[in-house]
C-alpha cells in the first residue's frame, strides 16, 4: 500500500507525532523519553529552541501512523548549509523509512541545506544519535534508545557514519586509582583560591551565563558544538532542575571566575524491579575545563569531588556519556579511571541531501 507523509500543521496532527512511538515500543518494560516538539510553527516559546526552524513530517499507510521525523535547521550550527533529522520512529519497513527521510531531506533542500545528520533532535543538546550497541539493561531517561532494526532502515537509505558517541560505567564499589587522587591532592595545593561549589538554581539567569561562558570556551572544538547564548543555558538548566541533585552539579571557580564543570543527571523515573534499585546509579552528561586551566589537575580535582558525593548518596555506578570517539583527551581520561568498560555506543549518520532526495519507495 501507498505511504503518504504528512507535514504536520493542526494540532491534532502533532498529537499522533507526540504519541506514535507507544505503537514502536508497546510491550516494552521501560519506555524512552520522548519530549515533544514545543509549538506547531516551529516558533518555539523555549528559548533553547529560539535560533531553530523545525518541520515535524507523520507517514500514513491506508489511514493509519506508520512513523515519523521531524528535519530541522539550527541557525547557529557552526557547519553551513548541514541541517538535522530527528525524533525518527518507524515500522520495520523500508519503504516506510525512505519516504519519511526523502521528504525531510526535501524540506531541508528546499531551505538551503546540502547536507543533512541525524538523528538529532532539534539541536545537538537534546538528545541525538541511535543505539546501536548495548540494548539491554538499564538506560537512563532522555538517552536514545530505539529497536535494533534502526540502523539498517537508515543504512538502506544511504546514511553513512558521521561519528559514533560512547556510554562507559564506572563502577564506585571499587578502589579508586592512585594516580587520579595524587593528580588531585596536587590541585587542591596548586590552584590557589580554587572553589568547588553547587550550583544554585535559584539564580538560574546568572548560572545561565555562567554554564554558557564555560561551553562555548571549552567545547568550540568539539564535534556537534552549537554557541550557548545566555538565555539558552538558563533555558538547559531549567529544563535540567527537576532531573539534577543539586549537590551533583559541580562549578569550579578560580579566584572567583568560573573555570569547569561537571553536571551529573539523576534519573527520575524509578523502576519497580529489585534488579534495578539494586544498581542505582547516575549519568555524568559533562565534563568541561577552560583551555587555561587545563593539565593543571582541575578535571581530577572535579571528578574526585563527583566520585565523593556520589559515594555518599549510595550511588554505585555511573555513566559516563555521551563521549564522542574523537575527544581523545576525554576518552583518555576516562580509561585510566581504570574499572570501567564501554558498555554502549550511538551513532550519528550523515548524507548529502541530493543523494536522499532521490530515494524511491
Amino acid at each position: 500500500m501507498t505511504v503518504e507523509v504528512i507535514a504536520i500543521s493542526e494540532p491534532d496532527e502533532m498529537r499522533v507525532f507526540n504519541t506514535f512511538p507507544r505503537v514502536i515500543y508497546r510491550g516494552f518494560f521501560s519506555a524512552p523519553s520522548y519530549p515533544p516538539l514545543k509549538h506547531l510553527s516551529c516558533e518555539f516559546m523555549d528559548p533553547l529552541f529560539s535560533r531553530v526552524t523545525a518541520q515535524p513530517f507523520l507517514a500514513v499507510r491506508n489511514g493509519h501512523p506508520v512513523g515519523r521525523i521531524a528535519a530541522s535547521i539550527h541557525k547557529a550550527y557552526p557547519v553551513k548549509k548541514t541541517g538535522f533529522f530527528g525524533y525518527f520512529e518507524s515500522l520495520n519497513d523500508q519503504t516506510v523509512t525512505a519516504a519519511l527521510v526523502k521528504t525531510a531531506t526535501r524540506w531541508l533542500s528546499d531551505n538551503g541545506m546540502s547536507r543533512v545528520i541525524g538523528p538529532v533532535d532539534l539541536t545537538p543538546h537534546e538528545r541525538l544519535g541511535l543505539l546501536v550497541e548495548g540494548f539491554t539493561g538499564h538506560h537512563h531517561p532522555g538517552m536514545p534508545y530505539n529497536p535494533p532494526y534502526y540502523a539498517n532502515l537508515l543504512t538502506g537509505c544511504g546514511f553513512k557514519n558521521e561519528i559514533n558517541l560512547f556510554a562507559y560505567f564506572y563502577n564506585l564499589r571499587r578502589p579508586l586509582p592512585d594516580k587520579l587522587l595524587q593528580v588531585a591532592n596536587r590541585a587542591a595545593g596548586r590552584i590557589k583560591n580554587l572553589r568547588l561549589r553547587e550550583v544554585n538554581f535559584n539564580d538560574i539567569d546568572n548560572e545561565g551565563k555562567i554554564f554558557s561562558h564555560i561551553h562555548n570556551g571549552s567545547m568550540n572544538n568539539g564535534w556537534g558544538f552549537v554557541p550557548l547564548s545566555a538565555s539558552e543555558g538558563s533555558a538547559i538548566w531549567r529544563k535540567l532542575h527537576g532531573a539534577c541533585e543539586r549537590g551533583m552539579v559541580l562549578i569550579a571557580e578560580i579566584n572567583g571566575e568560573p573555570a569547569g564543570i561537571c553536571l551529573a543527571i539523576y534519573p527520575i523515573i524509578k523502576q519497580s524491579l529489585p534488579a534495578l534499585f539494586s544498581r542505582p546509579s547516575l549519568r555524568l552528561a559533562v565534563l568541561a575545563v577552560l583551555p587555561e586551566h587545563r593539565l593543571k589537575g582541575l578535571e581530577a580535582a572535579l571528578i574526585l569531588e563527583f566520585i565523593r558525593r556520589a559515594r555518599g548518596k549510595g550511588i554505585s555506578t555511573i555513566e559516563l556519556s555521551q563521549v564522542a570517539e574523537n575527544n581523545l583527551m576525554m576518552n583518555h581520561i576516562i580509561k585510566r579511571l581504570g574499572n570501567n568498560q564501554n558498555e554502549r555506543t550511538y551513532r550519528v549518520y550523515q548524507a548529502q541531501t541530493d543523494e536522499l532526495s532521490s530515494i524511491d519507495y
